[in-house]
């Protein structure tokens, strides 16, 4: 086959081809991100939350599990629900890597629509700015509203 040929076969008949079955190449549609939700109770780390995919639920969880080998991972991620996770698996490992670098025992966030709603019980008040910068950074994109309680 002339290379003419090839490019007009290629270019034209394939994709109208394909078209008239009904099996053209569109992008898949947009999946919404769905919630994701993390604890720190002592030594356990608790995920929940929606992901598109076992593949998804499988990268967080990874990334999470080499955080820390000292917890507990209890993952209570739903795959396959229509919706995907709000955060990526890295920065979802960098949030909890902030809380978990600073010492925090007791924690809980949500990440949903753009926004983190994070509480813990820290120290003091020194701890818990230091917390709240560090959240900050490891998801500037996100807007962080917190409710931390210190304990000394």
């Amino acid at each position: 086959m002339q290379l003419l040929q090839r490019v007009v076969v290629g270019a034209i008949v394939v994709p109208a081809t394909l078209a008239s079955v009904g099996l053209a190449a569109h992008p898949a549609p947009a999946v919404p991100p769905g919630q994701l939700v993390f604890a720190v109770r002592s030594s356990e780390i608790v995920l929940a939350g929606t992901a598109g995919s076992a593949r998804e639920r499988q990268e967080v969880v990874d990334a999470v599990r080499a955080l820390s080998a000292a917890h507990r991972i209890t993952d209570l991620i739903t795959p396959g629900t229509g919706a995907r996770l709000p955060v990526s698996s890295a920065t979802a490992a960098r949030l909890l890597g902030a809380v978990l670098d600073r010492g925090v025992t007791d924690f809980t966030g949500v990440v949903h629509g753009g926004h983190l709603t994070a509480s813990a019980r820290v120290a003091d008040p020194e701890r818990a700015g230091s917390l709240s910068d560090a959240l900050r950074t490891a998801a500037p994109g996100l807007r962080v509203d917190e409710d931390f309680t210190t304990t000394g």
